[in-house]
């Protein structure tokens, strides 16, 4: 049996009470007084016997009532047996325990999923009265399931029916700083994380970060891997060429890849519009991947295929989804000061003239002024090019701002009468930079000095198709007035001319991009309008803005799990899952509606079924590599050190009296001292009566 502590010793204090009946006692003490009689006849006799006996009635009475102060300090002090496991009446050190389940697809291999919730319902059988459990799974990230309680009575209904396997990949260094967060609003000592996984090395990146756990939070570790497990996956689909109206033919290239240790061969088909488009023999050795290649003919202009390979303990990785659709035309517009000049001049000539003869796939060009922009609807276009615009207004602004947030492009071209204050006042936080001057200061007719582009970032889109000799030389453009710019912090210089200083600034701001080119669009500054590279440099410019390079647009072949996809439209609209649920997306005038709940695999309708617009959604297939991290390594980068700083020693104090007091509060010592108090105030009562005073 262990010692005996308290909650609140202060209260023992208040047994000094138990001298008062003392104190009463002495000061209230008969002493015996000589009395003289004239005739002691009539006096009662009595005994030295019934005088000791009053004597001692008064003895256990002081007795009682001092112990009756003492009782009822003990009680307020709040007194248990710190040695709990010793003790008869007393249950085990209550512990807080977070049960943190792996539901990442490759959790679907074989029996796995059956197997971590078997285990979370033995684990739960440890668990007393008074502990605390927190329940959680997770993939990406982690969701809390049922937050830090003593009511266990859920569990194995929220076991059954929340532990299944998702889409989505594994993290497992977010799911213990969850756990960790959710673990310090415990009090107890006693803390421990229950890590339930098949530990695949694709969900930790030990250089990613060095976080660790809460000092004295323990980490256990129930593995669900087999190194018998055999794995074949789809990792991707490609189409080298768009699909267009002169061109049908296209080559779908399938790559797979064989994770598992042990050769495979099996038959590989390809799916477009329901019908089996061709099937080819795979032979893939153990741990390495292929590339299969099917020639299609897409005689519609949209398009839904499908690769599939048959089945293997982990099916879901087996299908990969595409679209291949026919671009729609691209929307532009093209704003302009038409006080600039004549319109044979101007940059919107210029860039009218370059955007209209694109023949496959066609641009839509619109051209409105610079006052007109509060009232167009500018959600309905890809791309908004600023040919010479001087300044906008705040609406304007505004309405631009949200546009490229929501994932539209703009591009920015200079005015030949440009004021550098008020450009930069009126267009704002638009702006990837400030301009600082222009160089020259002012416009010489002669021209007798130019700059070149002489530096451009050969592995931006923009310029990709560039890079190659013959593809197009910027250095024969020359610009003989440029904007000098001094860049934002968050924006990159993808273009400078032969001085070092920017030509071509790119920002991203919210979904959207901007682009600012430090001189005009004109032959005003420059004679880059009349040189070869200005049209593929422009179609390039406004197909990377509007979204036809495959960065997030309706025009991609497929997405990934978890993806956000953007709609063209800007009306709202009904997008049916591959598991027929219904989502209503609203978009506005400025933008075009997002659709984020891209949570499971397939084809997803867009609008009606009888509109063939669709868009594919597939698995991040690094969560089919089945290969197993090394769990010692991974146990011992994420365990804290033992250290206890001045923090640590006040936490563990607060602990310390937590679990104390879920101590006490299981013995119920405070109950025996009531009852004890009770028969001391009865005694008291009792012997009181009896006794004379």
């Amino acid at each position: 049996m262990g010692s005996l502590s308290f909650l609140s010793p202060l209260f023992l204090y208040g047994a000094l009470g138990a001298l008062v009946p003392l104190a009463l006692h002495l000061i209230k003490r008969e002493r015996a007084r000589k009395r003289v009689f004239s005739t002691i006849r009539f006096l009662k006799l009595s005994s030295h016997a019934v005088v000791r006996e009053q004597k001692i009635r008064r003895l256990i009475l002081l007795l009682l009532r001092m112990a009756a102060c003492a009782v009822l300090a003990m009680i307020f002090a709040r007194p248990f047996l710190n040695d709990a496991d010793g003790a008869t009446f007393v249950g085990a050190t209550p512990k807080a325990m977070a049960l943190v389940i792996d539901t990442s697809y490759s959790m679907g291999f074989g029996s796995r999923i059956d197997l971590a919730k078997r285990a979370a319902r033995e684990l739960i059988t440890e668990l007393n009265s008074g502990d605390q459990v927190i329940l959680m799974t997770f993939s990406s990230q982690g969701h809390l399931v049922k937050e830090l309680s003593s009511d266990f009575t859920d569990l194995d209904a929220l076991i059954e029916s929340r532990l299944n396997p998702t889409s989505q990949t594994t993290n497992y260094i977010e799911a213990l700083r969850m756990a960790d967060e959710q673990l310090s609003r415990s009090g107890f000592e006693d803390r421990s994380i229950h890590l339930l996984s098949d530990f695949q090395s694709t969900g930790w990146d030990r250089n990613a970060s060095n976080w660790k756990l809460s000092p004295g939070i323990k980490l256990r570790i129930v593995d669900f891997w087999d190194d018998r497990d055999a794995n074949i996956a789809v990792t991707g689909v490609d189409l080298p060429r768009p699909l267009t109206n002169s061109e049908r033919t296209l080559d779908v290239v399938v790559r797979v890849k064989n994770f598992g240790f042990a050769p495979y061969q099996g038959e590989m088909s390809l799916t477009v519009n329901g019908q089996v488009a061709g099937s080819k023999r795979v032979s893939i050795p153990s741990q390495a991947g292929q590339v299969v290649t099917f020639r299609h003919n897409f005689k519609q202009d949209t398009n839904a295929g499908v690769v599939d390979f048959g089945t293997d303990p982990l099916e879901i990785d087996n299908k990969y989804y595409f679209t291949v659709n026919t671009p729609a035309p691209l929307k532009i517009l093209i704003v302009e000061d038409r006080s600039s000049g004549s319109s044979q001049t101007t940059a919107g000539f210029y860039l009218n003239q370059a955007l209209n003869i694109r023949p496959d796939p066609p641009m839509t060009v619109d051209t409105r002024t610079a006052a007109a922009l509060s009232n167009i609807s500018l959600g309905n276009y890809q791309a908004v090019i600023l040919a010479d615009v001087a300044a906008v207004s705040r609406p304007a602004r505004t309405r631009l701002t949200e546009y490229v947030n929501s994932g539209g492009g703009l591009i920015i071209g200079m005015n030949p009468n440009v004021s550098v204050n008020v450009f930069n006042s009126a267009m704002g936080s638009l702006l990837p930079g400030k301009l600082v001057d222009l160089i020259p200061a002012t416009q010489n007719r002669r021209r007798p000095e130019f700059k070149s582009l002489s530096e451009v970032s050969y592995l931006h889109p923009v310029f990709q198709p560039f890079s190659g000799p013959h593809h197009g030389d910027f250095g024969t453009a020359r610009f003989f007035r440029i904007a000098r710019i001094a860049p934002d912090s968050a924006a990159t210089i993808i273009g400078r001319f032969d001085d070092g200083s920017p030509a071509i600034i790119e920002k991203s701001s919210g979904s959207g991009r901007i682009l600012m080119l430090s001189s005009t669009f004109s032959l005003a500054w420059n004679d880059l309008p009349i040189r070869g590279v200005f049209l593929p440099f422009l179609y390039q410019t406004v197909d990377y803005l509007g979204d036809r390079l495959g960065r997030s647009g309706a025009n991609r072949n497929f997405f990934l799990v978890g993806e956000s996809v953007r709609l063209e439209s800007t009306r709202s609209m009904t997008i049916t899952s591959p598991s027929n649920v219904r989502s209503m997306v609203s978009g506005s005038a400025d933008q075009t509606p997002l659709f984020t709940e891209t949570n499971e695999t397939g084809l997803y309708q867009v609008g009606p079924k009888d509109s063939g617009e669709m868009f594919a959604v597939n698995l991040d297939t690094d969560e089919s590599d089945i290969s197993h991290v090394d769990i010692e390594e991974f146990v011992s980068a994420v365990i804290n050190p033992v250290t206890e700083s001045q923090e640590a020693r006040e936490l563990k104090a607060q602990a310390s009296m937590v679990e104390n007091t879920e101590v006490e509060r299981r013995q119920k010592l405070w109950w025996y001292l009531s009852l004890m108090l009770l028969v001391v105030v009865l005694a008291e009562t009792l012997i009181a009566s009896r006794t004379h005073r």
